[in-house]
């Protein structure tokens, strides 16, 4: 069984990994409002866009980003199953091929931190601060 001081670590190393996404990012595009409720509750400060709220098709998503943050750093986090890794790897091909700039860091070191807990899921990300609470 891990320990109290094992989920605190955890917690810990989501909160770098969060402000350092403060730091270098515009903008974050995750799936939809408990995706950013938790990143938030982790200290997310930049502007966040949720991709299956929006209602719109992909390709006017996608253009509305483009239109707002060309040239700028984003990353995508969608959820770590097979449907989010499949749409994470389109929106990234599609925005790169217009000009914005994917840091695909932070999905990548947040993905392993989350996959080592069985998580696949952005908002379940919470139940490892619950558990660093008790």
């Amino acid at each position: 069984m891990k320990s109290y001081r094992y989920y605190l670590e955890m917690v810990n190393e989501i909160r770098s990994i969060i402000e350092e996404m403060n730091y270098n990012l515009s903008m974050v595009i995750v799936e939809g409002r408990n995706d950013e409720k938790v990143l938030r509750d982790f200290g997310l400060k930049i502007p966040v866009y949720r991709f299956r709220e929006t209602g719109l098709p992909n390709f006017i998503f996608i253009e509305e980003i483009t239109k707002k943050f060309k040239g700028k750093h984003i990353t995508i986090l969608l959820d770590f199953d097979e449907k989010g890794i499949e749409m994470a790897n389109y929106l990234s091909r599609e925005l790169e091929s217009k000009g914005v700039k994917i840091d695909y860091h932070f999905r990548n070191t947040l993905g392993k931190l989350m996959i080592k807990e069985g998580i696949r899921h952005i908002e379940e990300i919470s139940a490892i601060k619950r558990k660093a609470e008790i």
